[in-house]
């Protein structure tokens, strides 16, 4: 048995399903469809009822599904549950994870009776250089583990002639652990027919899974509005001569439900396109300029707030022929993603620019203290926010950290910045959890996290956090076996959190006081930006004490690691850690972002211990939040969640549940999330997004200047 951890809300069989789709509410996603067929399989692959395709879930597509199959030699048990999730990672490769949950709950005691288990699947279609030529894809199921209970390679072809699409394959299937054969895995030839039946969404299938013949019908939606483009895909399916491990008929009807979900476009890979508030501007040749120089900055000055935007301070430098439009800006209303505010400023400024002025400046600032900046040429972003080209645009864009103190040089239209929210207000969900281990499927413990956040001097905060009381499932009360992973109602943190620049390249971060709720001590990381390059090294570390207590009371975390920047949608992220529960080893982090969405697959070991997972980085707040007052209600930008599973093997003994082993550590308040958008900073991350700000420009900021 392996271990998954998965978002769960209640422990019931029946309502699985909802627990899936309710781990992506408040998911803002878009994208088209693949024009291909397309179906899970109950296997935990893109495919037929049973049998993989050759084809894959397009790049940035996740799918959810749940169903009731059951592999007829598993003995039957009250429970049949087939659920799985997937992701197309990179374009031809997709990655599943499966749980299955064959068991009679309660029979044993303490352990319930039966088969849980967890199985990682991979496929990847291998590119052929002639036309019309049939797909072509290789993969393995239930990849390595000490539980292989389905593990099979297999090679598969496939191919659309007209509304018939056939597939024909060959598994070879692994022994299952502890039984030496391969009665539950794919094994031996495979095929099957898929006949869509017109436009109705409908198709048919027939198939042979190397074991045992199904039929089935299948209706897959058009892409729903409602759901970000998202598909509905519902499968029934009969078997034909299946039969358990005592030669016995057991044929069964099962069903399946699958929700496919587009991410989000690759930033690397979006189309010009005009925004949908879209409104033209003036021509260049006929643009205004009149006007005197001090009213037009002070204009400006409101849009930009009107906008929603903190602390702002605009400014000319230089000549007033050749000048540069200095603009200092604080943004929290648009939590997604930073390059909607820097489109807003970027555009509004470009647009009301006095004659004259040759470049502006965006300077990000956060608690007051100066960031990044982002420069651009007036006339080159002019042109882009009227035709949509980018190419000219980027080549002017200039992205530096820690911005010069230009106090001297600049004449600043006021000598303050512009207002700013008191008390920031930050709500998300805190959740523990555990999925098919042998005492349940799902157990959790479920809070609020109320975050408080006040601007103190320069570059510090005041930060607090108070776990609203927990809902928990059984195995989360006191005294049973997830206790030491339950959350408490109470303040959890509050601490003083000083950030602060060590020279140009490396952005420092302090918090001093109270932690998990009982502990005095610090918390602190590092962001070194290594130069010409993308990529950043990472440091962290903690150290708390339990007042009365002359020694330590945990394990302190500490970790260091390099972040390799493949281009803006990937990251690939290697270092060593010493875990919370006191072990050390590497870690390893292949992060893939899709629009404001990230996946990360992540190996860590720590000791003897190893994991293996996925996990995903979604935003619980809407792309413009409430705007600015003394008080600023928000939800997080990033909440990251996922399923991890450890790694064994057939000398491995025990496999016992441990909640708490080789966790990454998390920093309280992440400073990479609160100052640096998430690490999605850098002149080729901006310059990649130039439509988004493009977008971000006609949606906020447009509907403020004149027609």
């Amino acid at each position: 048995m392996r271990y998954l951890t998965f978002i769960s809300f209640r422990r019931s069989s029946h309502t699985t399903l909802a627990h899936l789709i309710g781990c992506l509410v408040g998911l803002g996603v878009s994208g088209q469809a693949s024009a291909q067929s397309l179906g899970i399989s109950s296997q935990g692959n893109s495919g037929g009822l049973t049998i993989p395709w050759a084809y894959v879930l397009d790049t940035g597509s996740l799918s959810l599904t749940y169903g009731n199959y059951r592999e007829p030699k598993i003995p039957a048990n009250s429970r049949s549950i087939n659920t799985s999730v997937g992701v197309g990672l990179f374009p031809n490769v997709e990655l599943f994870g499966r749980i299955t949950d064959y068991t009679q709950p309660g029979v044993g005691g303490a352990l319930d009776v039966g088969q849980r288990d967890l199985s990682a699947n991979l496929k990847v279609q291998i590119p052929l250089p002639w036309k019309n030529a049939p797909k072509l894809a290789v993969g393995l199921n239930d990849i390595g583990g000490g539980a292989v209970n389905f593990g099979a390679g297999y090679l598969v072809a496939s191919n659309e002639w007209g509304p018939l699409l056939w597939t024909a394959g060959y598994a070879s299937g692994k022994a299952v652990s502890g039984v030496g054969s391969n009665q539950f895995a794919m094994n031996g030839s495979f095929g099957g027919l898929d006949l869509r039946l017109g436009r109705t969404g409908f198709s048919t299938l027939v198939e042979y899974d190397g074991q045992q013949k199904h039929a089935g019908l299948r209706y897959a939606s058009s892409p729903l509005a409602m759901l970000g483009g998202a598909q509905m895909i519902g499968t029934l399916q009969r078997s034909f001569g299946a039969q358990n491990l005592a030669g016995a008929d057991v044929d069964a009807t099962h069903f399946s439900m699958s929700l496919v979900i587009p991410l989000g476009s690759d930033p690397t890979q979006r189309k010009n396109a005009q925004p949908a508030g879209y409104r033209e501007l003036p021509l260049l040749n006929a643009k205004a300029e009149a006007g005197l120089g001090t009213d037009k900055l002070a204009a400006l000055q409101k849009m930009l707030e009107a906008a929603g935007l903190e602390r702002i301070r605009i400014g000319q430098q230089g000549e007033p022929e050749a000048a540069t439009l200095v603009v200092e800006y604080e943004n929290h209303r648009y939590g997604q993603n930073e390059v909607d505010a820097i489109g807003i400023v970027l555009g509004l400024a470009a647009e009301h620019a006095l004659a004259g002025t040759q470049l502006v400046r965006a300077i990000t600032l956060k608690a007051g203290q100066r960031l990044y900046e982002t420069r651009v040429s007036v006339a080159a972003y002019r042109q882009f926010l009227r035709d949509g080209d980018a190419s000219s645009v980027r080549g002017t864009l200039v992205y530096t950290t820690r911005p010069e103190d230009t106090q001297d040089t600049v004449n600043w239209q006021t000598a303050s910045p512009g207002p700013r929210s008191l008390v920031r207000i930050e709500v998300k969900p805190d959740i523990s959890y555990a999925v098919a281990t042998e005492v349940g499927l799902v157990d959790y413990t479920l809070a609020a996290n109320i975050q408080g956040m006040v601007p103190l001097w320069q570059g510090a905060e005041f930060y607090a956090s108070f776990i609203s009381a927990p809902t928990v499932s059984k195995n989360y009360e006191i005294g049973e076996v997830f206790e030491a992973t339950r959350q408490r109602e109470g303040i959890k943190v509050a601490a003083i959190e000083q950030s602060f620049w060590l020279g140009k390249n490396v952005l420092a971060h302090i918090g001093i006081g109270q932690y998990n709720y009982d502990d005095l001590g610090w918390q602190t990381d590092a962001t070194v930006f290594v130069p010409g390059r993308e990529d950043v090294v990472r440091l962290k570390g903690a150290y708390y004490q339990r007042p009365g207590s002359f020694n330590a009371n945990r394990a302190q975390p500490v970790s260091a690691s390099y972040r390799y920047a493949y281009n803006p949608a990937t990251w690939v992220e290697a270092g060593v850690q010493q875990y919370s529960d006191g072990s050390r080893g590497p870690s390893v982090v292949l992060t893939r972002w899709f629009g404001d969405v990230g996946v990360n697959l992540f190996y860590r070991r720590g000791g003897v211990a190893q994991f293996a997972g996925i996990e995903l980085s979604i935003p619980l707040t809407p792309r413009q939040g409430m705007a600015p007052g003394a008080i600023n209600l928000t939800g997080t930008s990033q909440f990251q969640r996922g399923l991890r599973s450890r790694i064994t093997d057939s000398n491995t003994a025990f496999n016992l549940v441990q909640p708490t082993a080789v966790r990454d550590f998390q920093m309280d308040y992440n400073a990479e999330v609160q100052q640096l958008n998430g690490g999605r900073v850098g002149g080729a991350y901006l310059g990649a997004n130039m439509t988004r700000m493009r977008d971000a420009f006609y949606t906020y900021a447009r509907p403020l200047l004149p027609q």
